[in-house]
């Protein structure tokens, strides 16, 4: 897929890094009463920033990843406030826009990918009047890794993982009380009752940990 082929080098760099100190992905989605969101995908490096290895490590695309994000979505209809964030001296980076409804989230993951045709990529998400639900791409995730040329997922750093380095979370912000959280074990509801958070690593991720979930509010 066109779309794995082109965040390759964002696997490889992932790993790279990982092996110095932990990478936070951070994966947010706030869902409005009318069925719109807002979407934010952020890389923190900030432990690793602090190792002093600076960004000569850290190849060109990674540090462009926000802005060719903002720059594919700002002609998608239905796509608003695209936000790029890129700061190098911190190592944190993040891109954050408003989406009309879960099938115009569907156009902007196509434009991104340079692709022509929607059944290519299953819906990522689907948002109803009360129910919310995020697909498991943990299989296309462990298979994109397995394509990549770069092997240090396999390897272990100090008798650890170097993909268990790398901490993932997804959050989801509802518009109302969750009630039920379903097809996912490790979704939370936190102290606030309107969110909903999964928490792992690369490593479980690749091991089968599911990333989709259904919530009810």
């Amino acid at each position: 897929m066109q779309l794995f082929n082109r965040l390759k080098w964002l696997v490889a760099t992932l790993v790279l890094m990982s092996a110095t100190s932990c990478i936070e992905l951070v994966e947010h989605i706030k869902i409005y009463p009318d069925k719109s969101g807002d979407y934010s995908l952020t890389l923190d490096m900030g432990a690793l920033s602090k190792t002093g290895m600076g960004n000569a490590s850290l190849p060109e695309g990674l540090l462009n990843f926000p802005q060719f994000v903002e720059e594919g979505l700002k002609d998608v209809s239905g796509i608003s406030d695209v936000k790029a964030v890129s700061d190098k001296s911190s190592g944190f980076y993040s891109v954050s826009f408003h989406f009309k409804n879960h099938k115009v989230f569907k156009r902007a993951l196509l434009k991104l990918a340079g692709l022509k045709y929607g059944f290519i990529i299953p819906n990522y998400m689907k948002i109803g009047k009360h129910k919310f639900r995020k697909k498991d791409i943990g299989p296309m995730v462990t298979k994109a890794i397995e394509k990549s040329d770069n092997k240090m997922l396999d390897q272990e750093f100090m008798g650890v993982e170097v993909s268990s380095m790398i901490n993932v979370t997804t959050t989801i912000e509802t518009p109302q009380p969750v009630k039920r959280v379903k097809k996912n074990d490790r979704a939370k509801i936190t102290s606030d009752p309107e969110i909903v958070e999964i928490k792992g690593t690369l490593s479980e991720i690749i091991k089968g940990m599911n990333t989709g979930v259904v919530v009810r509010y």
